[in-house]
């Protein structure tokens, strides 16, 4: 082979490389305007680079800000429409103004395309670029006009869904049935409280939806704002303040050190948080994707606190160090059952029953914990049927020295207590007071949780955790606690999380403040 016609092969064997991926095609052939108002070439941050190795045909980002995300979409929609004849993408923002930024981004970037390889324009106005190869990019924003009917897409980007209309829901299914079999499908936002996106989200995360989830923080990002890291030290030192160290981290500061962010970064966030606040800061950059919909929501449990208790959590016992448990505790070891401390001669303990139906939805769980306030046991099952739960929490009670139980009697709570007062003729349970129709006043056995009840437990939780009267032993308890949150005159779980275990330590400290023993 002449070495004309190695040069042309290899030539056309670095175009068809270039051409048949995004990543290449985009740092090769796109430039793009800098935080300095400069045009340069587009070059991946790491964070850019992981999504676009990672994404599949549904995805889902859920993200710190101005981590350049929107700018990815843009550059991706172009590779699209100039690789690909006669193909349609779709750019959704949530308002005009988003989408009249995004539209003069795009077209910025377009022009930069070298002229040998930029598809020529047949039409570039009404916010859409049309292709003479037949391909077009749609700009648009989230409205009641159906912008997908009739089309069949390719690619499909949605910025900042948490901030869009109402009708986010429709538009999504209309454009889900658009998307063309090997299409690509993104979610973009920020936090923006408990909405349809937080419910989207959740159901990612769980593996319960088409979407794959991306969630991106706000100190992984190392360089993009590295000039800012640096400027951010050259005014702390300036204004005479020690650089700081690993010995002069705040507790959060430590977790977040620990995780991978940096001294520069850190001295950033404490100039950041010294110009607002720390929870404006956590809105705008969280570092986790519960505390992106806390500081957007309205949480009751101080998540400083917890995640300084998260820090000092230990593991469960093991099963062999656990001679002697009951049958039917042994048989759920490990899976739904955990001891942190066996019980201990002449100590006092309470337990908190929260019962389901076992169909696979709501969980029962019991919550084990002494007279000095410190977590011990917990139960965690949802599929358990009420019967069989009834005859664990008798084994459970009677193992912790016939602790006083404290049972729920809403759902399958009535058929727990029946078995236990009657089958079983378990004694140690709470009563609570009610009137009969003759204003005489009765004790009946169980717990309800009413309108009035439901706050005052809860205060006296948030009370105790934060003075340090209770000691937390449980992982899931604390992720329950950074999802409760009030919601007008209510406090609940975040939509797609549970309060099961959470309610339940609250009515086992309910039973330490009742002061009966039923011996």
């Amino acid at each position: 082979m002449s070495k004309e016609k190695k040069k042309w092969v290899s030539k056309k064997d670095r175009l068809k490389r270039l051409l048949s991926d995004p990543k290449t095609y985009i740092e090769n052939l796109i430039k793009i305007v800098d935080k300095n108002g400069q045009l340069v070439p587009f070059v991946f941050n790491e964070l850019q680079a992981d999504f676009v190795k990672n994404l599949e045909k549904y995805n889902v980002i859920l993200k710190a800000r101005q981590l350049g995300f929107s700018s990815i979409a843009l550059a991706l929609s172009l590779y699209y429409a100039n690789t690909q004849a006669n193909t349609t993408c779709l750019l959704m923002s949530y308002s005009i103004d988003s989408a009249t930024g995004i539209f003069e981004k795009l077209k910025t970037m377009y022009w930069t395309i070298p002229d040998v390889l930029r598809v020529k324009l047949i039409n570039n106005n009404k916010k859409e670029l049309k292709f003479v190869n037949g391909s077009r990019i749609i700009v648009c924003t989230c409205g009641n006009k159906d912008v997908a009917r009739g089309l069949t897409i390719k690619f499909a980007h949605l910025s900042e869904v948490a901030f869009m209309k109402d009708t986010i829901n429709k538009q999504l299914l209309a454009i889900e049935q658009a998307l063309v079999p090997d299409g690509v499908m993104i979610l973009e936002s920020t936090a923006n409280g408990l909405n349809y996106f937080h419910q989207l989200w959740q159901k990612a995360k769980k593996g319960e939806n088409m979407y794959k989830p991306f969630f991106y923080n706000w100190y992984e990002n190392k360089s993009m704002f590295e000039k800012d890291y640096a400027n951010a030290v050259d005014v702390w030192t300036a204004r005479g303040n020690k650089m700081l160290d690993p010995d002069s981290l705040t507790s959060e500061e430590m977790d977040l050190y620990s995780k991978g962010a940096t001294i520069e970064q850190l001295v950033w966030r404490r100039l950041k948080i010294n110009n607002a606040s720390e929870e404006e800061f956590q809105q705008e950059f969280p570092s986790s994707d519960i505390e992106a919909f806390i500081t957007t929501g309205n949480a009751i449990f101080d998540s400083k606190l917890i995640v300084e208790r998260e820090r000092y959590i230990v593991n469960p016992k093991e099963k062999k160090s656990i001679p002697g448990l009951p049958e039917i505790l042994n048989r759920y070891y490990g899976k739904s059952f955990s001891i942190w401390h066996t019980p201990e001669q002449g100590m006092k303990y309470y337990i908190g029953v929260d019962s389901a139906e076992g169909v696979g939805q709501d969980y029962s769980v019991c919550v084990v914990v002494n007279e000095d306030g410190e977590q011990v046991a917990e139960f965690r099952d949802n599929k358990i049927a009420p019967h069989i739960f009834a005859e664990l929490v008798k084994e459970l009670g009677h193992y912790y020295n016939y602790a006083y139980l404290v049972v729920e009697k809403a759902s399958a709570g009535h058929t727990v207590i029946s078995r236990l007062r009657f089958d079983y003729n378990y004694m140690n349970m709470h009563k609570h007071k009610a009137y009969d129709a003759r204003g005489k006043r009765k004790k009946k056995v169980g717990w309800e949780t009413t309108q009035v009840t439901k706050p005052m437990m809860i205060s006296d939780l948030r009370e105790m955790f934060e003075t340090g009267q209770i000691l937390i032993n449980s992982r899931l308890i604390l992720e329950e606690m950074k999802t409760f949150v009030a919601e007008g005159s209510s406090m609940n779980a975040m939509k797609g999380s549970h309060d099961d275990l959470l309610m339940s330590l609250a009515m086992a400290i309910q039973g330490i403040k009742a002061g009966f023993w039923y011996a």
